[in-house]
């Protein structure tokens, strides 16, 4: 395991095998299939999917906060915020009940609403998944259906989409329909040009900028 130099303690402390995944000096193409396949590793790490999402958004001008186990009163997964902009979050790792995630951020956002006072007109609801489900699941009818009777736009983006935000330093949009994506465009636009900026392609990742068929 690799060591560095900690700025705060001015001493040195091993990664954890979180920050392996973040921070390494792999090319971004390696980075990026390093991190694809290190589904099981974060999985067996305490707490691996909070600080995997905590540090991909600290790193990305935002904080997560993740409420306290039990609080019936704060049912989201997390709550990120930015300096422009607020998301309720529903993390999918892995994503294998990325269904249900719609339905609770509308419980999510009710709750807010109704027990916390908050006016969530503002806040982005948002899916944070390993990958996309595949093209045949109810999920793009569920979220295509949230916005044509609620006006509701639910986001999503995979853990790898943040990664290459991270790694390529590019701004992170939540505000605009870079990741509205529904059963018409299921495929992030944008982040398909960023990575043919960087000779690749989403088709070089199925699954995680574009859904399998």
């Amino acid at each position: 395991m690799r060591i560095y130099k900690t700025k705060e303690a001015g001493g040195f402390k091993e990664k954890s095998p979180i920050e392996e995944l973040v921070f390494n000096d792999l090319q971004l193409r390696d980075k990026m299939i390093n991190l694809r396949e290190s589904l099981s590793a974060v999985k067996l790490t305490a707490n691996g999917e909070n600080e995997l999402v905590s540090l991909l958004f600290k790193r990305l001008n935002g904080s997560a906060y993740f409420p306290r186990k039990g609080d019936n009163s704060e049912r989201f997964d997390a709550l990120i915020t930015f300096e422009d902009c607020k998301a309720i979050a529903e993390i999918e790792i892995p994503s294998s009940e990325i269904l249900d995630a719609p339905r609770n951020l509308l419980d999510d956002y009710a709750v807010l609403n109704c027990r916390k006072g908050e006016d969530v007109s503002n806040i982005i609801p948002l899916v944070i998944c390993w990958d996309l489900p595949n093209k045949r699941t109810d999920y793009w009818n569920v979220v295509t259906d949230i916005y044509e009777i609620l006006g509701l736009k639910i986001k999503t983006i995979s853990i790898l989409a943040l990664a290459l935000h991270y790694w390529t330093t590019s701004k992170l949009d939540l505000i605009g329909d870079d990741f509205y994506l529904n059963r018409a465009n299921s495929t992030m636009l944008n982040e398909n040009l960023l990575l043919k900026a960087y000779g690749m392609s989403v088709d070089d990742f199925p699954g995680y900028f574009t859904p399998f068929k």
